[in-house]
């Protein structure tokens, strides 16, 4: 992946990967066990950053599913600079993104510890990502209340892809690897699906 990334973006990578790598040790947050995983994790996050069509550097408001460790939206966030809610109800996980919101001074994120579709945010989110949570038809239900038309949706998701798709659905799908990338526009939804 080439992306010139700031030197603020870069040290603040590293920091929340030798964060992560040293939660990880005690809580197990993620399969990623060493350094080198972590950062294929975090180049992962930001391989769509480098679809030019997707222009991910106009969003003004990122709303991340089931955050966990983090992966996609913090490095996402760290990199686009843009205000970043995390969705994660699980406690555990939850401390885990307050402690790397407090280590690394990320002003711009807020943790929200419950359900997506427990989530009343009303603000105008225009970009909404999720890793590895929910089959597609499911986080269609779940999400729909906080998609309007220009909502961009990015979900990153596996090998097995194919067998969530949704005929009436509109997308956009990019392979890295084994990494399937799925898009599609919230005016696909509004439409009914």
């Amino acid at each position: 992946m080439n992306l010139a990334l700031p030197l603020e973006s870069l040290e603040k990578l590293e920091s929340y990967k030798e964060f992560l790598q040293k939660w990880n040790k005690i809580h197990s947050l993620s399969g990623a066990r060493d350094s080198k995983e972590i950062l294929k994790n975090i180049e992962d996050s930001l391989y769509p950053l480098s679809i030019q069509t997707l222009n991910l550097t106009e969003k003004k408001m990122l709303f991340d599913v089931g955050s966990g460790n983090g992966f996609p939206a913090v490095p996402l966030g760290i990199v686009l600079k843009i205000p970043v809610i995390l969705c994660e109800p699980n406690a555990k996980k939850a401390a885990f993104l307050q402690n790397l919101k407090a280590q690394l001074a990320l002003e711009n994120f807020e943790i929200l510890r419950q359900r997506v579709e427990e989530t009343r945010y009303h603000k105008n989110i225009d970009f909404i990502t999720s890793r590895a949570t929910f089959k597609l038809s499911s986080f269609v239900t779940k999400v729909r209340h906080l998609i309007h038309k220009e909502t961009l949706i990015l979900l990153y998701k596996g090998s097995r892809v194919q067998t969530e798709m949704m005929e009436s659905l509109e997308f956009k799908q990019y392979q890295r690897g084994l990494r399937h990338y799925l898009v599609f526009k919230g005016e696909s939804l509004c439409n009914g699906y």
